[in-house]
């Protein structure tokens, strides 16, 4: 661990405040421009050493504050690799996926905690939950105190097609390092893996990390590398990613890289591209750009200084990070590439700012990412684009929609990740009927509101964690009354077919 970096983090919980009041009064004068976190964040220090094969050593330090009004009833932690070990009762992946999954056969990961510090002295600690996902501190933090933990482990991963684990082109570290909780009432959020969706539910913090790989690998990563050095074969990296909602780092040695940058109001960003097999990475690099430029018309400035587009093997079309997004080599057509990049971005949006429970409301992110999505389109001209992603939504819930009731098709939006039987009923409820959601918004409160409604909403719970409570208050106040219309689509009792 870096003394240096240990003194900043205090630094930044008093530099943070006096963010915030600056960001008030840019607030006043320009509503495009979106608050700091209006308390201090968790703050992680993580050392990473990757020995370029299947192991890697990891070094963590976190100091985060209890920000509730609770006392804490202990210090809870997600270990999302132990999803992937053997035997696993909830596998990262369906059966029928199960071969798209292990690309040479199984192959399993894991997190082995090798010691545990709470401010400085050894802890006592469990590893408890089904798939061992959970790192529990048996210790109660009251309300508005400040705690260091420390934590090493040892990380195994697996060779296969996912979040994490090595892939024949990539090594994705996502979900590698233990995760604080987030916390309701004073309880630990402790769900497991699951097959569907995006099984992760965190609060926005600050990291700093220092990774060791062979100098071989191009490192794409949230935030941005501010040192770089090679030695003895071992390249280091120094990486900071502040006010995010996750930390991650994908490394390969085949990446072509391509730079850019948006301008935005209050400055430009850096935009990278990190290409396998992307012969339009120009194209697809201005496209990242302007729809940082579009989103932050309409929702509220992009407030990072840089944006990363990585392609890598993940197990889906697209997967969205703190300040880095990926899109699968797999996907060829130009036309769905395109449409996934400007999907991703959107995340940055509803997911990185402006976070939800994606266990039991994923439409909330995810409905309302694939409306911006088709709406990107249409504010760039492109009314056609628009209306094939509405009229394609709206086709495949009508699929499900149409199943005989014996099948047992559950139109309920807010329902937990676990539920789903598959990949395509997942689609359907969040996805689709989530655009279909939107789109009917839009229809009834015309675009002047629907942009208003969703600015609000962004700016009101920036850097925080929205319920549909929230999305409806900021319609309200947008002048439209939608808690009926949206509670009708959430519920299941509205009818689209």
């Amino acid at each position: 661990m870096k003394t240096a970096r240990k003194k900043s983090f205090f630094f930044l919980v008093a530099a943070g405040l006096a963010a915030l009041c600056l960001a008030l009064l840019l607030v006043a004068c320009d509503k495009a421009e979106l608050p700091s976190p209006s308390s201090p964040v968790p703050v992680y220090d993580i050392d990473l050493t990757y020995d370029g094969g299947v192991t890697a050593q990891l070094k963590e330090e976190i100091l985060f504050t209890n920000n509730t009004d609770d006392t804490l009833t202990d210090i809870s932690l997600h270990l999302y690799p132990n999803a992937f070990a053997e035997g696993a009762s909830s596998p990262p992946y369906f059966a029928a996926d199960r071969d798209k999954f292990f690309y040479d056969g199984e192959s399993f990961g894991k997190i082995e905690i090798l010691s545990v510090e709470l401010n400085r002295k050894t802890s006592e600690y469990e590893i408890c939950d089904t798939d061992n996902t959970i790192l529990r501190i048996p210790y109660a933090p009251e309300a508005g105190e400040t705690v260091t933990l420390s934590v090493t482990a040892a990380l195994t991963l697996p060779e296969c097609n996912a979040r994490f684990g090595v892939t024949e082109s990539t090594v994705n570290f996502t979900g590698f390092y233990p995760v604080l909780c987030h916390y309701e009432n004073g309880t630990p959020r402790t769900d497991g893996y699951t097959a569907a969706g995006d099984p992760f539910f965190s609060d926005i913090s600050s990291f700093y990390v220092t990774a060791d790989v062979p100098e071989e690998f191009v490192a794409a990563s949230s935030g941005e590398v501010t040192e770089s050095s090679v030695t003895d074969g071992t390249k280091r990296m120094e990486i900071t990613a502040e006010n995010v909602r996750d930390f991650a780092l994908v490394l390969s040695e085949d990446f072509e890289v391509h730079t850019g940058s948006a301008a935005l109001p209050s400055g430009n960003v850096r935009v990278n591209c990190f290409c396998l097999s992307d012969n339009d990475a120009e194209d697809t690099l201005a496209l990242a750009a302007d729809a940082l430029r579009v989103f932050s018309d309409a929702f509220g400035e992009y407030p990072y200084s840089a944006f990363s587009v990585v392609q890598a093997p993940m197990g889906a079309g697209g997967m969205e990070f703190g300040t880095l997004v990926t899109v699968d080599p797999s996907v060829a057509d130009r036309t769905e590439y395109e449409r996934t990049v400007v999907h991703e971005t959107a995340h940055q949006w509803w997911f990185g700012l402006v976070g939800s429970d994606q266990l039991n409301s994923p439409w909330l992110d995810e409905g309302l990412t694939e409306f911006s999505t088709a709406y990107y389109f249409r504010r760039t001209g492109d009314n056609t684009s628009y209306g094939e992603l509405v009229s394609s939504a709206a086709a495949y819930y009508a699929v499900y929609e149409r199943m005989p009731s014996e099948i047992g098709f559950d139109p309920a939006m807010n329902r937990h990740l676990s539920s789903y039987l598959t990949n395509g009923e997942y689609v359907a409820v969040t996805y689709c009927k989530g655009l279909l959601l939107f789109d009917t918004l839009l229809t009834l409160a015309g675009e002047d509101t629907m942009l208003r409604a969703l600015a609000e909403y962004c700016s009101s719970n920036a850097y925080s964690v929205a319920s549909q409570a929230d999305l409806s208050a900021a319609f309200e106040r947008a002048g439209f009354a939608a808690a009926g219309i949206i509670d009708s689509f959430t519920s299941g009792t509205v009818v689209l077919s």
